[in-house]
């Protein structure tokens, strides 16, 4: 679905130059959910936003589907709401003085008019708010009015209405307490699976990348330095990097079978 080449991206201030991102080439394939893993300031974040389109590209070429996303730092976007996103904080990304209705409605102002009218149904609407757990009265109200883990599924609803087919995650559980962490996750993996979506997973947190990811990609100072199936990173890390991440991680179970399906548990 994306093909990453060459992808460079450079922060100039005064005489100084810095390489946020270093010749990244990345593959995400469709439908799968790719991790993206590193400490901050690695570089992850900074990808996600070229791919989103907030930040362009200082040289190398991304495509979706084929087809190139920037040219002349230009963001060539495909079918509007195509490509969304789920920021960290859902505190900081929710307009404090709008109503959660027209929060998550917003996106579908870029749509054309008949694609507004479908999207826009309101018993789809409510069908999308009960979906991420929420309430039909909850459409009324401000971000305020919410804990943290329901502000981000309204996020996680806002990046929805387009019916999107390539979302970014980044960090979406980090801001949250432990409890909610796992909830949320949960949520992601079963709108994953039910909507046939392909997911960027950026995080700092390896077992969490463990539980969502089917492959992994390790990010150090701007430069992908793994790429790898979850597991076999995991089991068998091919750079020192990825062993030092590893090193942190704390040796609990990070999910159990209730009724067949994994669900994740608070050790986030």
């Amino acid at each position: 679905m994306i093909e990453i080449t060459n992808l460079e991206k450079e922060y100039k201030t005064g005489k100084q130059t810095m390489k946020a991102v270093k010749s990244v080439n990345l593959t995400i394939h469709e439908g799968e959910i790719l991790g993206i893993v590193g400490e901050s300031g690695s570089g992850k974040s900074t990808l996600g936003k070229m791919i989103i389109g907030l930040e362009a590209p200082t040289s190398g070429t991304i495509t979706y589907n084929g087809k190139p996303l920037w040219q002349k730092n230009k963001y060539l976007r495909p079918r509007p709401g195509e490509i969304q996103t789920v920021f960290q904080d859902p505190q900081s990304s929710l307009d404090p003085r709008m109503r959660v209705k027209d929060i998550i409605m917003e996106p579908l102002l870029g749509l054309p008019s008949s694609d507004r009218k479908e999207k826009g149904d309101l018993n789809k609407l409510v069908e999308l708010m009960k979906r991420v757990g929420l309430k039909e009265e909850h459409l009324d109200r401000f971000p305020h009015e919410f804990s943290g883990g329901q502000r981000q599924r309204i996020a996680i609803a806002r990046a929805l209405i387009t019916d999107p087919s390539f979302i970014v995650l980044d960090e979406p559980t980090s801001a949250l307490d432990v409890s909610v962490q796992a909830q949320v996750l949960n949520l992601l993996k079963e709108l994953q699976r039910e909507r046939q979506l392909t997911y960027l997973f950026i995080s700092h947190n390896m077992e969490v990348i463990r539980y969502m990811c089917k492959r992994v990609a390790v990010m150090y100072k701007g430069e992908l330095v793994e790429v790898g199936e979850t597991q076999d990173v995991f089991e068998n890390p091919q750079h020192p990097y990825t062993e030092k991440l590893l090193s942190s991680v704390l040796s609990v179970p990070t999910e159990e079978i209730a009724g067949g399906v994994p669900v994740a548990k608070g050790y986030f």
